[in-house]
C-alpha cells in the first residue's frame, strides 16, 4: 500500500514528458519579443508584444515551436513605431483594442484564417488606410475605409482617416461595434438604419466633432460610455425601447443642451450626466429608483430636475458641483443620501429630506451656502463628517433626537447659526463640529455626553456662556 504514491508520482512525471503543452498552459512564456501562453489546444496566444524599434513587422507564424493563434485583448497597444504590421495565416482571433493607440500605423494584412475579431482592435490608429486581406475573406468585409464582421452584422473600425464630415451605416448592419469610432475627429453625423439594434461600450467615445445622431426604434441596447466626451452634441433622443442608461454614457458632453430619455427606461448609470455643463433640465423616467454615484456631477447649470416617487437611493456625490440647482424634492421613499451627493449647490435654498432617510453620507450638503431651511430625518442616529460644513446661510436646524454622535466639521463654518440644541442623546461632538460658527450665541448640551473634541466649539466668538468642557476632552 505504501508504494502507491510512487508509482502515481512515476506516471504524472511520464504524462507531462509526453505531453509538455499540460505542464505549460497558463504559464506567461517568453520569446524575444513576445510574451505569449500556450492554450489549451497547444496553439499559443500572444499576450504582449514588448519591441521598441520595429516598423514593419511580421509576427511569427510560431512561438516556442506552437502556431501562434490568438492575438490577445491589448497585446500590441500603444506600439507607436509600428507602420506595417503582417498577421499570419493561421491566426483565428484578434482581440479586443489589440492595436490601440497605434498611432503611426498605416497597413495591416489579416489573413484568411481569421474567424472572430474582438472590440475594435485598431481603435485610435489615426493614420490606418489600408486594412487588406482577400476579397473573399470568410469573415470581414471593407466598404470605403470601414471594417464589417460579416457574422454578427457589426461595425468594427470606422477608420480615422475617412474626410471630415457624416456617415450613413449601411442598411443590414445590426451592431455598432464597441469602440467602433473610438477617439474619431473626423465624424460629423451619423444615420443609423432601422436594422441597427445595439450600440457597444465607448461606440463614439471623444468623438469630439459629432453633432448630430439618430436613434431608430430598433435599439434596445447603448454600452457604458457610448457617447462619452461627445463635445459637439447638442440634442439626442433616446427611444423607448432603450431601458437602461449606461455608466459614463453622456460623460463630458459639455453641449448637450436637449435630451430626451426613453420613458420606459429602469436604470441609469454612475456618471450618466457627469460634466454635461450645458444640460438645464432633464425628466427623468418614472420608473427610476436609484440615482448612482456622480450621475449630474459637474451639471453647473442644470437649474431643475424631478425626481421620480420610486427612488430610494441618492448616491456619492449624484449632484456634486452643480452650482445652478436652487431646489429639489426629495422623494419620500428615499433611504439613503450619499457622501457629497450635493456637495457645493450653491444655489440650493431648501431641501426637506423625508422620514424614510436613515443615512445622510459625509460631506453631503458641504458648501451650500444658499441653504436656508433644511429638515433632518428623525430616523437618524448619527450626522456625518463635514455634512453642513460651509453652509453659511442656515440659521437653524433641529437635530433628530435619535441622534448620538455629531461627527467632525459637520457645521463648520454654519456662521449664519444662532442657537442649537442638543438632543438628549448625544454623546460624543467631534473635532471642529461648529468651528467658526460666528453667530453663535446660545449652545444647549445634554448631560450625555462623554466626549466633546477640544476645538469642537473654536472661533465661535459670540457663544459666551459655554460650560467648561475640558472634562469631555479625552476619550475614553
Amino acid at each position: 500500500m505504501r508504494r502507491f504514491p510512487a508509482i502515481a508520482l512515476v506516471l504524472v512525471l511520464s504524462l507531462l514528458l509526453l505531453f509538455p503543452s499540460a505542464l505549460a498552459e497558463d504559464e506567461l512564456q517568453v520569446s524575444g519579443s513576445y510574451q505569449y501562453r500556450i492554450l489549451a489546444d497547444g496553439t499559443a496566444m500572444i499576450l504582449r508584444y514588448t519591441g521598441e524599434d520595429e516598423e514593419f513587422l511580421t509576427i511569427p507564424e510560431t512561438l516556442g515551436g506552437a502556431r501562434v493563434s490568438v492575438l490577445g485583448p491589448n497585446s500590441f497597444e500603444w506600439r507607436t513605431q509600428l507602420i506595417e504590421v503582417e498577421i499570419p495565416e493561421g491566426v483565428t482571433e484578434i482581440g479586443d483594442n489589440a492595436f490601440l493607440y497605434c498611432k503611426n500605423l498605416t497597413y495591416v494584412l489579416i489573413p484568411d484564417s481569421l474567424r472572430e475579431i474582438g472590440k475594435n482592435p485598431f481603435a485610435s490608429c489615426e493614420t490606418l488606410s489600408d486594412i487588406d486581406f482577400s476579397d473573399n475573406h470568410p469573415v470581414l468585409s471593407l466598404e470605403d475605409g470601414v471594417l464589417y464582421s460579416k457574422p454578427d452584422s457589426r461595425l468594427v473600425t470606422y477608420t480615422m482617416t475617412l474626410p471630415h464630415g457624416p456617415f450613413e451605416v449601411p442598411d443590414g448592419i445590426r451592431i455598432i461595434g464597441a469602440s467602433a469610432f473610438y477617439n474619431c475627429d473626423s465624424l460629423t453625423g451619423l444615420t443609423l438604419p432601422d436594422t441597427v439594434t445595439s450600440i457597444g461600450q465607448k461606440a463614439f467615445f471623444q468623438c469630439v466633432d459629432l453633432k448630430s445622431i439618430n436613434l431608430p426604434d430598433s435599439i434596445s441596447y447603448v454600452g457604458d460610455e457610448a457617447f462619452s466626451g461627445c463635445r459637439g452634441l447638442r440634442s439626442l433622443v433616446f427611444p423607448d425601447s432603450i431601458t437602461a442608461i449606461g455608466d459614463s454614457t453622456f460623460r463630458d458632453c459639455t453641449n448637450l443642451e436637449e435630451l430626451v430619455l426613453p420613458g420606459e427606461a429602469t436604470s441609469i448609470g454612475d456618471r450618466a450626466f457627469y460634466g454635461c455643463s450645458s444640460l438645464r433640465s432633464l425628466i427623468l423616467p418614472e420608473d427610476i429608483t436609484v440615482i448612482g454615484q456622480n450621475t449630474f456631477a459637474d451639471c453647473r447649470n442644470l437649474l431643475e430636475i424631478s425626481l421620480p416617487d420610486d427612488v430610494t437611493y441618492i448616491g456619492s456625490g449624484a449632484f456634486l458641483n452643480c452650482y445652478a440647482l436652487k431646489e429639489i424634492e426629495i422623494p419620500d421613499g428615499v433611504n439613503y443620501i450619499g457622501a457629497s451627493a450635493f456637495y457645493f449647490c450653491q444655489s440650493l435654498e431648501e431641501v426637506e429630506v423625508p422620514d424614510t432617510c436613515f443615512y445622510i453620507g459625509p460631506n453631503a450638503f458641504f458648501g451650500c451656502s444658499s441653504l436656508q431651511e433644511f429638515t433632518l430625518p428623525m430616523v437618524m442616529n448619527s450626522i456625518s463628517l463635514g455634512v453642513f460644513q460651509g453652509c453659511t446661510g442656515l440659521t437653524e436646524i433641529e437635530i433628530p433626537l435619535r441622534v448620538t454622535s455629531i461627527g467632525n466639521l459637520a457645521f463648520a463654518g454654519c456662521s449664519g447659526l444662532t442657537e442649537i440644541e442638543i438632543p438628549a442623546n448625544v454623546t460624543t461632538i467631534g473635532e471642529k463640529a461648529f468651528y467658526f460658527c460666528t453667530s453663535l450665541e446660545s449652545v444647549d448640551l445634554p448631560d450625555s455626553l462623554t466626549y466633546v473634541a477640544p476645538d469642537a466649539f473654536d472661533q465661535c466668538p459670540n457663544l459666551t456662556d459655554l460650560p467648561d468642557l475640558s472634562e469631555f476632552s479625552e476619550e475614553e
